[in-house]
Parts: C-alpha cells; structure tokens; sequence
C-alpha cells in the first residue's frame, strides 16, 4: 500500500485497491478533431513565420508578439498538451477503500479528491482494451458552450485537469468498475 494514500484512511476504513493512471502519451476521443486543427494551427504559425519572420522581428514591441504567441499556441497544442497530460498524470494516485475513492495529486496543483461511494451519482466506464477510465460524475462535452472554470476550458485539451474525479487508463478497468458498482450499492442500502 502507498504510504501517502494510507495516511488518509479514515478510522475503520478498509483499502481494497490501489492504483495508478496509464502512464506516458494517451490520445483521447477528441484528438480526432484535436490533432488535425492542432497541425492545422502549427501549419499556419510556420507559415506566417516562414513568410515574414525577419519583418515581425522589426516591428514595434507589442506588434511583434503576435506571432510568438500564435507560435506557443501552436508548440502546445501539438506537442505540449500531450506532455502537459502525461506530466500530471505521473503525478497521481488512485485508491478504492470500503467506502470512498482516494485522489492524491502531487506536484503542481496539489490536491485530494475523494468521494463518498453511496454519494457517487452516476458512474461511467469507458473501455480501452484491458484498460479503462471510470468518471464519478457527468462531463462536459467537447462542444459545450456555456460557462467553464479555467480549469475545465482546459480540460478540454487536456483531459486529466478535468474536474470530474476519474480513474484514467486503469488496468483491469471493468473488473475494478464492477466492484466500485458493488460497493456504491451497499453503501446506498
């Protein structure tokens, strides 16, 4: 058991599992439309700048920023975003007790997440192969258009900074998301 994730037991509480998201780069469901407008996007600054690099230089300060900052778009929505996802990632954890879930987040943005079960109100499991996501909770869709924190107009491109508690890329996902069932109906009696 991970010493960090056994100091939030609670009194009585029994760790049943533990774990950890899949690590390194992952594609989601929207990189189908992501990935393509992301080079789309590189396309353009590369053009931009291959057609008058040296002239934005010259320009006034706040002129010759523009295309840097179209150009950082860029960097992170190709390459960054995946980085920044596989970096946080990295720095979860993920434990199933006899009555809660337990997040801990290290690093930047250190947090713990962690959920009653018989309060959990809806349960989605998502498989990938021998792998799965399990999200405690509804998300927002891609194509949503109303009002997001800044945390979650980010998760759109990258989807562990989601606001929605998740197990992403867990091993043995449906047999995990089966006993979480389980337990979630035991504790709602």
């Amino acid at each position: 058991m991970n010493e960090a994730i056994g100091s939030y037991l609670l009194a009585g509480e029994t760790m049943l599992w533990t774990g950890r998201p899949q690590q390194g780069l992952r594609l989601y469901s929207q990189d189908a439309f992501l990935l393509p407008f992301s080079l789309l996007w590189a396309g353009m600054a590369a053009t931009i700048f291959g057609l008058g690099g040296r002239q934005f230089l010259a320009m006034p300060l706040p002129f010759s920023l523009v295309p840097l900052i179209f150009a950082v778009a860029a960097i992170y929505l190709t390459v960054g975003r995946l980085l920044q996802d596989a970096w946080i990632r990295s720095n979860i954890d993920y434990a199933l007790t006899d009555r809660r879930v337990i997040i801990p987040r290290r690093g930047l943005g250190k947090s713990l997440t962690t959920l009653d079960l018989g309060r959990v109100e809806q349960l989605i499991f998502k498989p990938r192969g021998h792998r799965g996501d399990i999200l405690f909770g509804r998300t927002e869709s891609f194509f949503h258009f109303g009002p997001r924190s800044f945390r979650g107009t980010f998760a759109v491109w990258t989807p562990s900074l989601s606001e929605t508690p998740q197990f992403i890329g867990v091993e043995n996902g449906r047999r995990l998301f089966d006993q979480i069932e389980g337990l979630r109906a035991q504790a709602r009696r």
